[in-house]
């Protein structure tokens, strides 16, 4: 039985009609992990700044709304972690499990040895060295 987690981080080849998401993620995840910096440490400074509001509170109104926005904010940085994680990681595991292995495949089940390019792709890294 495959573990779980030797699942994650894999990199799949999608074929067919399904082609065009070989190129998105090639490039969401640099996209989606500069977001979740900006995003998480926007959160992040913010969640101080309402931390020190809370400790400053004089009522209990305004204990009470500063407790509701930490506990908001944290909950928008949570899901926000766990949507990056799920396009990155179990997004392509649920789309191999319902498009099936001939559609999207790992790296050892696809090969582009019948691609002239590929083939050549070694030689051309080395003249330009």
């Amino acid at each position: 039985m495959t573990n779980f987690f030797s699942l994650l981080g894999v990199t799949y080849h999608y074929m067919g009609d399904y082609a065009w998401l070989n190129n998105v993620y090639k490039n969401l995840p640099v996209i989606l992990y500069i977001i979740l910096a900006l995003v998480g440490g926007a959160g992040a400074v913010y969640a101080v700044i309402l931390g020190i509001n809370l400790a400053r509170a004089d009522g209990d109104d305004a204990r009470k709304k500063a407790v509701s926005r930490l506990t908001n904010t944290l909950i928008g940085i949570a899901v926000l972690l766990f949507l990056v994680l799920f396009i990155n990681e179990l997004l392509p595991l649920i789309l191999r499990a319902a498009l099936g292995k001939d559609m999207v495949m790992k790296p050892e089940e696809y090969s582009d040895a019948g691609n002239a390019v590929n083939m050549i792709k070694p030689f051309l890294s080395m003249l330009r060295r």
